[in-house]
C-alpha cells in the first residue's frame, strides 16, 4: 500500500467521496478549502494537513503543497502559474526518479481551463470535436461575421470559468448577437458550431502513464461504461448506464474516442469526458474535466472500481500499477444516478432523500453542505437492478418530487413542502412509471402463425416478462427483418423466439445478424406436417446457431426464453424454479396414486 499523502485541491461534493475512497484505502488526503468544506467534515485524520484558503490563491496553494506528497485536483479552476512553479522547484514524489507530484500535469489543466484551447488541442490530434472560432472583439460586427462562417444556431461561450451552463449563449439568429455580449460581457469569449445531436453521453476514463501519448491510448487508459446524461437548466439531473436506445457498437465507440481524447494529455488521474451523439450516429467530444466528474457519482455502487478510489490509485506511484482491466466494469446490469438539487427551502432537497429510504437498493448520498438553494447540487442518489426497465420503475417516483422542487423552487411561503408533496403525488398518478420494456421479441413470418404461438404467449402473460409481438418476413420483408435483428440488443431484447412454417428461413435469417438467442418454433404447414419447418431450422450451418424446439411447441419456447430471461433476473428465475417444482411435485403425487391404486384401477385424473 502507499503511504503518501494527497493533497486535493477543492474540497466540495467531489471531494467529500475522494476522501471516503481514501479512507478505505489507509490513504491520508489533505484538503485546501474553505473551514467546513463537505471533505473536510468527514476527514478528520489528516485534519492537521489540512488548509483553510483558496484553490486559487498562490499562498494557499503553496501550504498545501508542503503538507503532501503528491497534488491533485477536485476543481480544474486552480492557480497552474502557481503548481508549474512547485513544478519546477520539486518536479517528483521523494523517493522516485520520475513520478510527478501534481497529477495530472498542471499543464494538462492549463489547457482544460480554455475552453478554446482545449478545442485546439483536439483539433491537432483528429480528436473529433464541434467547429470552433476565437471571438476577438467584443464588437457585434465580428460575431457576425463569425456567424456567417457558422451558421445559425451556434453557441458563443466564455473560454474559462465556465460550468454548469454558467458562460454559455445560444444565439439563434443576427438579432440576438448584441444580448449574447452583453450577458457574456468582460469574459474571452469563442464562438461554435452548433451541434445537432440526439443523445449527450459521457465516459469516465483512468489514465495510469505519465506521457501523453495517442499511439498509446489502449496500454495507458481504462474506460468505465458508456453512459446517457440528461441535463435540465443545464446542470446534470440523470445519468443511465447503459445508455438507452444507444447500440453497443456506439457505445464501444463513445469509449474509444474518449480514451483516445484522454491520452493526448500528461498525467495520471481520472477524466470526465462529455461527448455529442449526432443525428447521423457520429461522435464528437465536447469537453473534458481533468477529475471525477458528476456523469461519474454511479461508479460508487455499480462498478467494481469506483470513480474515486481509481482517482487515488491513478495519481500513486505504487497503487496506479494495481488499476487492471476489468476494474471499471459493471457489477450490475443496469443503474441510474438521480441529482438532488436545493429548492424553496433550505430543507426541501431532503424530501427526495427521505423518499428514496424508503426504496429498497436506492443509495442516498448527502455532501453535508448545509442549507439549500434552488440549483445547489446537494447530493445525489443510485439505484441498481436487473434491467432499465426495474430501474427506471424504482426511480421514477424520485424524479417526480425533484420536478416537483424545481417547480416551486421560487416558492418561499411557508406551506412549500406541503404544495412539494401535493404535487408530486399528482405526477404519480398523471405521470407514472414507464410501462416495462419488452426482453423478448416474438416474431412471426405470417399472421398465420400466430395460432402456433399463442400458448407460448399466453405462458410469458402467466410469468409476468414483457414481450413484444410482430410479423417481419425473411422473404416478404428480408429488410425489415434484418434491420430487426440487428438492432434487438441494443433494445435490451434477451431471447428471440421465431415462428416459421415451410422453408421456415427467419429464424435462421435472424440468428445471423444478431447476438440475442433465437429460439425457432417449426409451424405445421399444409404438407409434410411440419417438418420441413423443423430440418429447415434445426440444421443451420456451424457458427450460427437456433435453438428449435418441437413442432408447434411454443410452450416450450416460451420455457426456454423464460430460462434465458432468468439467467439475469431472480424474479423470472424464481418462476422457472417453482414451475420446476410443481411439475415434480404432480408426477410424484401421481407416482403414488398409481402404486396405491393399482395400474389396473388406476385414471387420469386431467383427462
Amino acid at each position: 500500500m502507499d503511504h503518501l499523502v494527497v493533497g486535493v485541491l477543492g474540497g466540495g461534493q467531489l471531494g467529500r467521496m475522494l476522501v471516503e475512497a481514501a479512507h478505505r484505502l489507509n490513504i491520508q488526503v489533505a484538503v485546501l478549502d474553505s473551514e467546513n468544506a463537505p471533505a473536510k467534515q468527514i476527514n478528520l485524520v489528516a485534519s492537521d494537513k489540512h488548509i483553510t484558503g483558496s484553490f486559487a490563491k498562490a499562498a494557499d496553494v503553496q501550504k498545501l503543497a508542503r503538507n503532501c506528497d503528491v497534488l491533485t485536483y477536485e476543481i480544474e479552476h486552480v492557480d497552474t502559474k502557481v503548481l508549474q512553479e512547485l513544478d519546477e522547484e520539486k518536479p517528483f514524489v521523494e523517493g522516485t526518479q520520475s513520478w510527478s507530484r501534481i497529477q495530472p500535469s498542471w499543464a494538462t489543466v492549463r489547457t482544460i481551463q480554455d475552453k478554446f484551447l482545449q478545442k485546439q488541442h483536439f483539433a491537432k490530434f483528429d480528436i473529433a470535436t464541434a467547429q470552433s472560432i476565437a471571438v476577438g472583439t467584443s464588437e457585434p460586427q465580428g460575431l457576425k461575421e463569425i456567424a456567417d462562417r457558422l451558421g445559425y444556431p451556434f453557441m458563443l461561450k466564455s473560454r474559462t470559468e465556465a460550468y454548469d451552463g454558467r458562460g454559455n449563449y445560444p444565439v439563434k439568429s443576427v438579432s440576438e448577437i448584441e444580448a449574447a455580449l452583453a450577458a457574456l460581457s468582460n469574459r474571452p469569449l469563442y464562438a461554435e458550431k452548433w451541434a445537432h445531436f440526439r443523445i449527450e453521453l459521457a465516459v469516465m476514463v483512468i489514465k495510469t502513464n505519465q506521457e501523453a501519448s495517442l499511439d498509446s491510448w489502449e496500454s495507458n487508459t481504462l474506460a468505465y461504461p458508456t453512459v446517457e446524461t440528461i441535463h435540465e437548466d443545464s446542470i446534470c439531473k440523470l445519468v443511465y448506464v447503459p445508455p438507452r436506445g444507444v447500440s453497443r457498437k456506439l457505445a464501444k465507440a463513445a469509449q474509444v474516442l474518449a480514451r483516445r481524447a484522454v491520452s493526448t494529455f500528461a498525467g495520471t488521474g481520472v477524466f470526465g469526458v462529455e461527448l455529442f451523439l449526432l443525428d447521423d450516429d457520429s461522435l464528437v467530444v465536447n469537453e473534458i474535466a481533468p477529475r471525477p466528474h458528476n456523469s461519474g457519482h454511479y461508479t460508487i455502487e455499480a462498478c467494481h472500481m469506483s470513480q474515486y478510489e481509481a482517482q487515488i490509485r491513478a495519481v500513486l506511484p505504487k497503487l496506479s500499477k494495481t488499476i487492471l482491466p476489468g476494474s471499471t466494469d459493471l457489477v450490475a446490469p443496469a443503474a441510474i444516478m438521480l441529482n438532488v438539487l436545493g429548492g424553496p427551502e433550505p430543507d426541501s432537497h431532503l424530501l427526495v432523500a427521505d423518499a428514496a429510504l424508503t426504496i429498497p437498493g436506492a443509495k442516498v448520498h448527502l455532501y453535508g453542505k448545509g442549507d439549500g438553494r434552488p440549483g445547489r447540487k446537494m447530493g445525489h442518489i443510485t439505484i441498481l437492478g436487473q434491467s432499465m426497465s426495474e430501474v427506471e420503475t424504482k426511480i421514477h417516483p424520485l424524479i417526480n418530487i425533484v420536478d416537483s422542487i424545481r417547480a416551486h423552487r421560487h416558492d418561499k411561503t411557508s406551506s412549500s413542502a406541503a404544495a412539494i408533496t401535493k404535487m408530486a403525488n399528482s405526477l404519480n398518478i398523471s405521470n407514472p412509471a414507464p410501462k416495462p420494456k419488452s426482453v423478448i421479441a416474438v416474431v412471426m413470418g405470417s399472421d398465420t402463425d400466430l395460432a402456433t404461438l399463442r400458448p407460448g404467449l399466453t405462458l410469458l402473460d402467466e410469468i409476468g416478462i414483457p414481450y413484444e409481438v410482430t410479423i417481419t418476413s425473411a422473404h416478404r420483408t428480408p429488410q425489415h427483418m434484418l434491420n430487426f435483428g440487428k438492432a434487438a440488443a441494443g433494445r435490451g431484447i434477451r431471447a428471440i423466439i421465431a415462428a416459421a412454417g415451410g422453408a421456415a428461413h427467419l429464424p435462421g435469417m435472424m440468428a445471423s445478424v444478431t447476438s440475442v438467442p433465437v429460439i425457432g418454433v417449426p409451424v405445421k404447414a399444409s404438407s409434410l406436417d411440419g417438418l420441413d419447418s423443423l430440418l429447415s431450422i434445426v440444421q443451420m450451418p456451424r457458427g450460427i446457431p437456433v435453438a428449435t424446439v418441437s413442432i408447434g411447441n411454443s410452450i416450450n419456447a416460451a420455457l426456454l426464453a423464460a430460462r434465458i430471461v432468468g439467467t439475469s433476473d431472480a424474479r423470472v428465475r424464481e418462476w422457472v424454479e417453482n414451475h420446476l417444482q410443481k411439475m415434480d411435485d404432480e408426477n410424484m403425487a401421481k407416482a403414488a396414486r398409481l402404486e396405491a391404486e393399482g395400474w389396473k384401477d388406476y385414471k387420469k385424473l386431467d383427462s
